[in-house]
């Protein structure tokens, strides 16, 4: 149960007990003010008894024996009145001691309802605060990934590649340069007999110190971009398949071999096979079909 259903539960008790107490603080009020006048009225007849029997003693003097009998009975009578109006004047007081005490449940009550309503307000705003960490949090980690994938788009648009022949003349820019690569790595690793694992990885290594100044920027930086996603506490799926859909048909079969190989088998593979960034690679572009199975079928989204 949540503190909010508890205090709406307790404060339905509370306004139910308020009835029952303002109720029998009612019927204590009443019979506070009935036996007050009983008691003022027992004293007030005890003191007309005795302004009687002053008035005998002054106006009749000579009539001793009838005064005896008189203050006897007088005295007696008012002894007996106002002691009675003590004992109701002490129930009184009986009476406003409970009267207080259940004034004073009542405001504990209260009490405890206002702490726990008070305990609901700061948890509501740490549980704002929890949000609002977790907000910033998130735009913290958003601006430091598309200022990577920024980087990662400049470095696409900034490679050109150039003819041999002639350096001044530009063969391919930006994006179209993998297409340029992967004619270069096919010529490396079907010169060979046959484009086994063993040949395609030699050949690979040979087009990677070719074109390191190119190739190795790109994945290194395509490393850190996975890796960042993978270190932090967001929907990773959610950028890791935004990143996916950066990349091309042909940077998706060169990083393919790129992981197969030893310059990204250790650290990248395992985030390809776990984020499955090669699921829209075009299969055949593949040397060989048996270089698939290098990879656990989760990198391809199975």
């Amino acid at each position: 149960m949540s503190l909010e259903d508890e205090i709406s539960i307790e404060y339905r008790k509370l306004q139910q007990s308020e009835e029952n107490l303002q109720s029998e603080i009612s019927k204590i009020q009443k019979s506070s003010v009935k036996f007050s006048n009983w008691a003022w009225g027992f004293v007030f007849v005890g003191l007309i008894i005795t302004l009687i029997g002053l008035i005998v003693i002054v106006f009749f003097p000579t009539k001793t024996k009838s005064l005896t009998d008189y203050g006897s009975f007088a005295g007696g009578a008012v002894s007996s009145l106002w002691s009675l109006a003590g004992l109701f004047f002490i129930y009184v007081a009986f009476l406003g001691q409970r009267q207080q005490l259940l004034i004073q449940q009542l405001e504990i009550k209260f009490s405890q309802l206002e702490l726990k309503s008070t305990r609901l307000e700061l948890e509501g705003q740490k549980n704002q605060m929890i949000e609002q960490n977790i907000t910033l949090k998130q735009q913290r980690f958003e601006n430091t990934f598309f200022q990577l994938l920024g980087i990662h788009t400049s470095i696409v648009s900034s490679m050109d590649l150039r003819s041999i022949q002639q350096p001044s003349s530009v063969v391919a820019e930006g994006r179209d340069c993998f297409k340029n690569f992967y004619k270069r790595l096919r010529g490396k690793i079907l010169a060979s007999s046959e484009a086994t694992i063993e040949n395609t990885i030699e050949g690979y290594n040979q087009f990677y110190n070719d074109n390191q100044n190119n190739v190795g920027h790109f994945f290194r930086n395509l490393y850190h971009i996975m890796k960042f996603i993978d270190n932090s506490e967001v929907d990773r799926k959610t950028y890791s398949n935004f990143v996916r859909a950066q990349l091309s048909s042909h940077e998706l079969i060169l990083l393919f071999y790129n992981c197969i190989s030893p310059h990204g088998n250790e650290k990248f593979k395992p985030l390809i096979e776990k984020y499955a960034l090669l699921k829209n690679m075009n299969q055949n572009l593949v040397f060989n079909r048996e270089h698939i199975e290098q990879y656990n079928p989760s990198a391809y989204g199975n």
